[in-house]
């Protein structure tokens, strides 16, 4: 038989076929290997032939039904992926391959379509999908911009302050809420609470916009000097600061919900903004894919939807593939898509800015000098460029843009504070894919994204409703996320890289040819039209003033177009908008307003009356009947002149804009073709000497005055900052002089000696003469750290009731289950990030594998689970997380760290959303509900019933007999057993032990296994970091390059390191799910997860068991003194009454009373000066200018709208966030190794040997 076996495999061997393998390309061989995969998943999809099918025929049909042609779609998909990277791995330079990689989409999309034809064909089903391209064109148009506006923010801080910025979303969320704040301030109030009129209000509009831009981009700068300037100082990696950004995410989103609530807001600068009729019809084509099976029965005919001789196309024997039509069902009347104003404001208004933005990057000094910090700060230092400066510009402008994109978002939808946190993944999937730091491979980013999110939602509700999976719309937001992914894997380095590779192969190629163009052509474009937008400069070469042009004329050409739309749409003088139009009286908006045909407005005119006032506004307490009448007539009056004084302005503003419009167009482009003729006439005349250089000369002897001002300015300032820097380093060295003084004095006395010299200390220093980082210290604190946390443990309070005992031992029971889920999220963690280096934001996918195994495998075979044993499912859960780590890392693994980082926080919003839409991760409940429930829970009915359950008694039947169907005896389920007594069992007996009056709680048992997981997998991790195999993967934290020249295979160790810690993440989420008894998508959120975990992953200690213990241990105890708070605030008689009582006065000192607060930061700033604590400084300088602009913006209004009544409660819930968020910050800034670091080895140096 052996020698059987190794004739077959000597004739393959030397096989033709195997010589001609051998000898093909690298892209030959991918290709067969693609077509091979297609081929094997569309005999799966059409005939149910596939690998996959063959597989579920061999394990006897056991698979789901429907998860073959699942994966099969997978499958094919892949494969169609792979073809696209062969184009651009494989194929040789030139036109082919050019030709192919732009047609790629194209290829992609056809593709996906043939799958899904071959998958109805092959289930004999039919689905229509039916594509809108009026919807598709402005769904991509908000989607794209609303996710640029973080995008470009995201971009150009890593392009010049060089880390990836995870609270961009929260910049963006400010903006939002700073349009509230405007429109809650009594001084725009009346504008917005006036009712419709049908006449568009600007001023509000362009007021939020502006304040937006400018107050956003302050926090922007605020946020840099508090945080981040002091890591660019220490010189942190990109990593720490990336980390940092997390805990200021969590900060300004806990902020934000403290002090608007969790409500929802809708932001409308005027009530007319939202009126229907208000929008854009824009004609559109509809595309009908007809899927699946298109055959009609015996005589049948089908009616279509294309239209011949203003007639309906009948079809008979079959459906047609396609049908492409823009008429309705009457086949006169044309199809129009509606787009509503304040949909289209966004696009306008965000792909603007970002085109300002690259006029600036492009075009001034400013953009210059931000370019050269960008690639290389030391250089640009060296020339003089100041880094610092250019780095608080580039926060202020990233904020500022975000600011202004939240800002008009926040006129499309109602928000609360999380709706920004939903945007960020997939603005960082648009920087990847268009390349990070590149502002024009964002903007090309976000439209791919924009598309593929609009285009996902038609189809997935095509093909849902016949897979039966109604809930597949909800995969749309899930769709930018595998497209990321797979581009990844095509494109390592995004869209933009690759476009600058081509530019520059491009420019290379046209140096060598040394072209050298025609005079007479360049003059010829000069003189003709299209010489005012600067062609013959781009066919000279002399690109940036042919950009200059070309900008200048389009430019004014858009803002006449925009005017136009403003004047007719507005208060400008004879503008007449839709409803002027409908009014045969009227000739003009402000006649339909007054009644008058012209003039200004005068206080009669205003709409709005004392119940508007009211409806707002309470008269103060403590007033007579008398003074309340007098307050509401003077109310009501300053209201009136506040809205007169706002209609006027806004009819002087759009009169500006509208005359503005009108002058630009067409002046600035006959300018700029007069200036183009000049050139043209001076090349073709053979004049070398540049027209504009006499007119520059002139304009720059205007200027230098200006400018000697300016410099006069600046060496004023300087004078008077080195004067004021010389006072206040005269104080601090004064100050300094005390305190050496007095520590000279502490360290004479007696008992300050005495203290230092004890043998205690002195063994402590012997035994841990590198203090945390000795295994005795390390070992030491972490004893007295754990002893500290037991003691709020044991301190937790619980009320003073009946059964008080068995509560305060199911809250241990509870916090010690908490503790152990948290504790191995952080071991995964410490494996892939602390110990290996790969910054994993993606360990709940780990945790949501292992919970959705355990509960769909162990859940009832009646309601679609499989009835699993509980240690088989938990096992299964595991090795699966490991499979999928270690295939993830062969494509991922070579990633850059902050592209895998997205990776992998996106791989777990995939899992979220598919546990949302599909079907197949539901078990435990009838019908299509979402979640996992009813599964089955380790040795429950053990600890409840005992080793052999009781029966219950059988009823008699209605004849007396006994055997019906009523009568069935059956054991006791665990559930009932708890309520049982004399069962013996161990929850009863443990119950009697502990004195609790009844069964210990289940959730004892289940703190026994956490905590016996939690040591076996600690002691498990311990031997390993000290094995060959730890040391190797910390060599790869410190540097692959030479852990690779030394022989090791990166690519292996880095799989096995994911496999291991995805494996023990799937632990901590078996033991999660028993601790919920059932989930929902929602457990998954990464706010409530993924940051928690990196929270006690830094604040615990990077590379440190110890420390992850410990940083879990401080989470869960804030989880649980945070959740008596709650239970406590407002309710006399609880435990933490007192406590909460004060948070809330500290809250409402915040609220109410924001100046006399900023004079508190102002000193603390003082201070913080003096005594030379710069980070003490900042937080005081950002505090007293947050507080200001509180102050000012935020009145009793905005009060009244944010809370209830107007009573004002700190959400502990949201103080909790904000306090990790904290400790996430302060740890990396001050103690950026944690409480507990890393222990290094150390061996001891050896001894003896010759002297």
């Amino acid at each position: 038989m052996n020698g059987m076996i190794k004739g077959i495999s000597a004739a393959i061997f030397n096989s033709r076929l195997h010589k001609s393998w051998r000898l093909a390309s690298r892209g030959q061989r991918r290709a067969v290997i693609a077509i091979a995969i297609f081929v094997d998943a569309s005999l799966g999809l059409l005939y149910q032939n596939g690998s996959l099918n063959l597989l579920d025929f061999l394990v006897g049909g056991s698979i789901p039904n429907d998860l073959p042609w699942l994966l099969q779609i997978v499958e094919a998909v892949s494969a169609a992926f792979f073809a696209v990277k062969i184009i651009f791995d494989d194929l040789p330079k030139g036109k082919v391959r050019t030709s192919l990689m732009f047609l790629s989409p194209v290829f992609l999309l056809s593709t996906i379509w043939v799958i899904l034809e071959f998958l109805f064909l092959g289930l004999d089903r039919d689905a229509t999908v039916i594509i809108d391209m009026g919807t598709i064109g402005i769904g991509t148009l908000t989607w794209s911009s609303t996710y640029l506006a973080i995008a470009v923010g995201l971009t150009l801080t890593y392009k010049v302050q060089r880390y990836g910025n995870f609270a961009q979303s929260e910049l963006f969320m400010i903006g939002m809420y700073l349009s509230m704040v405007m429109i809650w301030s009594d001084f725009f109030f009346p504008l917005y609470d006036a009712n419709s009129d049908g006449v568009l209000a600007w001023s509000l509009l362009l007021w939020t916009l502006v304040a937006a831009f400018f107050l956003t981009g302050i926090a922007g700068v605020l946020i840099d000097r508090t945080v981040y300037r002091g890591f660019r100082e220490k010189g942190a990696s990109p990593q720490i600061m990336m980390i940092a950004s997390l805990g200021v995410a969590l900060i300004l989103r806990a902020l934000t919900y403290l002090r608007f609530g969790a409500g929802i807001n809708i932001f409308e600068p005027d009530r007319d903004w939202r009126i229907p009729s208000l929008r854009w019809n824009i004609p559109t084509t509809k595309f009908r894919f007809n899927l699946g099976m298109k055959d009609l029965q015996d005589g049948g005919t089908y009616t279509g939807y294309e239209c011949e001789s203003g007639q309906r196309v009948v079809h008979e024997g079959a459906k047609p593939h396609l049908e492409v039509y823009d008429k309705m069902t009457d086949c006169v009347t044309e199809f129009t898509t509606g787009y509503p104003y304040y949909k289209g404001a966004v696009p306008v208004v965000v792909f603007t800015s970002v085109i300002l933005l690259l006029i600036l990057l492009k075009k001034t000094r400013l953009g210059r000098r931000m370019r050269a910090v960008a690639d290389n700060p030391d250089l640009a230092a060296s020339s003089g460029i100041n880094v610092e400066r250019i780095q608080m510009t580039s926060a202020f402008l990233s904020a500022g843009i975000s600011g202004v994109g939240g800002a008009v978002f926040a006129m499309t939808l109602r928000f609360s504070p999380e709706t920004a946190f939903t945007l960020l993944l997939p603005s960082f999937a648009i920087i990847v894919l268009g390349t990070i730091g590149s502002i024009g491979g964002a903007i090309v980013g976000a439209l791919i994204v924009g598309f593929v999110r609009t285009l996902s939602s038609p189809v997935l509700i095509g093909i849902g409703l016949d897979l039966g999976r109604s809930n597949y719309t909800a995969l749309e937001n899930v769709m930018p996320y595998i497209f990321l992914v797979a581009i990844l894997m095509i494109m390592p380095e995004g869209i933009g890289d690759a476009y600058e590779k081509w530019k520059v192969e491009r420019l290379r190629k046209k140096a060598e040819q040394d072209k050298h163009t025609s005079e007479k052509v360049g003059g010829l474009l000069a003189i003709s039209p299209f010489g005012a937008l600067g062609a013959h400069n781009f066919w000279r070469g002399k690109n940036s003033r042919g950009e200059t042009m070309l900008i200048l004329t389009v430019g004014s050409y858009i803002f006449h177009r925009v005017s136009r739309f403003v004047a007719g749409n507005s208060l400008a003088p004879g503008s007449c908008s839709k409803a002027c139009q409908e009014n045969n009286a009227v000739d003009s908006n402000f006649e339909l307003l007054t009644g008058r045909t012209r003039g200004d407005f005068i206080l009669e005119d205003s709409p709005l009356t004392q119940s508007d006032l009211l409806f707002q506004k309470s008269p103060p307490s403590g007033l007579t009947d008398i003074e309340i009448e007098s307050w509401t007539q003077e109310a009501v009056l300053e209201m009136n002149e506040s809205w007169l004084s706002m209609m006027n302005f806004e009819m002087d503003l759009v009169e500006l804009i509208v005359s503005a419009g009108d002058v630009v167009w067409p002046a600035i482009p006959v300018i700029i073709w007069g200036i183009a003729i000049v050139e043209g006439i001076y090349s073709l005349n053979g004049i070398k000497r540049d027209p504009l250089e006499p007119i520059l000369a002139n304009l720059d002897k205007m200027l230098r005055p200006i400018s000697v001002i300016g410099d006069n300015c600046s060496i004023i300032f300087e004078r008077l900052s080195s004067r004021a820097n010389l006072a206040i380093l005269d104080v601090q060295r004064r100050i300094s002089v005390l305190i050496g003084s007095i520590i000279v004095l502490i360290n004479d006395t007696d008992s300050y000696k005495a203290v230092r010299s004890h043998d205690f200390i002195n063994r402590i220093k012997q035994k841990a003469p590198y203090g945390r980082e000795s295994p005795y210290g390390s070992w030491m604190l972490f004893f007295v750290l754990l002893i500290v946390m037991l003691g709020f443990v044991w301190w937790l309070p619980v009320a003073d009731q009946e059964g008080a005992r068995f509560i305060k031992v199911l809250q241990v029971s509870n916090v010690i289950v908490t503790l152990s889920i948290f504790a191995l999220m952080a071991f995964s963690l410490n494996v892939h990030t602390g110990v290996t280096g790969l910054v994993n934001f993606g360990v709940i996918f780990f945790v949501g594998i292992g919970a959705i195994s355990v509960g769909i495998l162990t859940a009832p075979e009646n309601l679609y689970g499989y009835d699993w044993p509980v240690f088989w499912a938990v096992l299964a859960g595991a090795i699966v997380a490991a499979v999928i780590g270690w295939l993830l890392a062969y494509p991922t693994a070579r990633l850059r760290m902050d592209y895998f980082a997205i990776v992998t926080i996106s791989l777990g919003e995939i899992l979220r959303y598919l546990l949302m839409g599909e079907s197949l991760l539901r078990a435990g409940t009838f019908g299509n509900s979402m979640g996992i429930s009813n599964y089955k829970l380790p040795l429950k009915s053990w600890w409840f019933c005992g080793p052999i359950p009781p029966t219950k008694d059988p009823l008699p039947g209605p004849d007396g007999l006994l055997g019906t169907a009523d009568d069935l005896i059956r054991e006791y389920r665990a559930n009932e057993c708890s309520n049982l007594v004399g069962t013996g069992s161990m929850a009863e007996s443990v119950g009697d032990l502990l004195n609790l009056g009844q069964p210990a709680p289940y959730m004892l048992l289940l703190a026994i296994f956490g905590l016996t997981m939690m040591m076996v997998i600690w002691l498990l991790l311990d031997t390993i970091f000290k094995s060959p195999w730890g040391r190797i993967l910390k060599s790869i934290r410190e540097d692959e390059e030479v852990a690779q020249h030394h022989g090791h295979d990166i690519l292996t160790h880095k799989a096995a390191s994911l496999a291991l810690g995805g494996a023990i993440a799937a632990l901590a989420g078996s033991l999660w799910a028993w601790k919920l008894t059932g989930f929902q998508p929602s457990f998954m959120a990464p706010a409530r997860t993924t940051f928690l975990v990196w929270g006690a992953f830094v604040v615990g200690g990077m590379g440190n068991n110890r420390g992850m213990v410990i940083g879990a241990f401080i989470y869960v105890l804030m989880e649980f003194v945070f959740n008596v708070l709650v239970a406590a605030q407002g309710t006399t008689g609880l435990p933490l009454n007192d406590t909460a009582d004060r948070i809330d006065s500290i809250f409402a000192m915040f609220v109410n009373e924001p100046q006399e607060l900023a004079i508190y930061f102002a000193i603390l700033a003082f201070l913080g000066l003096i005594i030379k604590q710069p980070g003490i400084r900042e937080l005081g300088f950002s505090g007293c200018i947050v507080m200001i602009l509180s102050a000012i913006l935020m009145d009793q209004r905005s009060i009244s709208e944010s809370f209830i009544g107007g009573t004002i409660m700190a959400d502990m819930a949201y103080f909790k966030v904000f306090l990790i968020g904290s400790m996430i910050v302060l740890s990396l800034k001050y103690n950026p190794k944690g409480l507990l670091p890393e222990v290094p080895n150390r061996p001891e140096r050896p001894s003896g040997g010759e002297s």
